[in-house]
């Protein structure tokens, strides 16, 4: 029996990830295709490109000359950047969302929440240190 794995990501953020970094290799693929080629649910990543295009990440043109077409350079996007624009601000835990979390608010004081604080500075620094042209490939030769 494999293990249980439960990952950071959402899906959507993963998704949102990989679909910018297929757009920026493949300019104008339709959104059945950038599914079909990244082997993940067409109408789920529909969804995520509709997100990606709300934020203006993305944008998506009809027609022949059509497709989804990225609108901000990779050099301009951390990781961090993408799932905050899919998801929202990215914290470890919702205490860190309250002025004084329950345990603040009973003693005082939360060693818990000062430790989410801390790890949530550290994995949103190693996000944004991270941009999306590093992961890119080359966008691919005209056929």
């Amino acid at each position: 029996m494999e293990p249980t794995v439960r990952t950071l990501l959402k899906r959507e953020e993963s998704y949102a990830v990989h679909a910018l970094l297929y757009l920026n290799e493949f300019p104008g693929a339709s959104a059945a295709q950038v599914a079909a080629d990244l082997q993940t649910p067409a109408a789920f990543t529909a969804k995520v490109l509709r997100r990606l295009g709300a934020t203006g990440l993305v944008e998506a043109k009809a027609g022949r000359t059509g497709g989804v077409h990225l609108r901000v350079p990779l050099t301009d996007l951390s990781l961090l950047d993408v799932v905050e624009a899919v998801s929202g601000p990215l914290v470890m835990d919702t205490c860190q969302t309250k002025a004084r979390c329950a345990t603040q608010q009973r003693k005082g004081y939360c060693r818990l929440n000062t430790a989410w604080v801390a790890l949530s500075l550290q994995v949103r620094e190693a996000m944004r240190g991270i941009h999306l042209d590093q992961l890119a490939d080359a966008p691919a030769e005209p056929a």
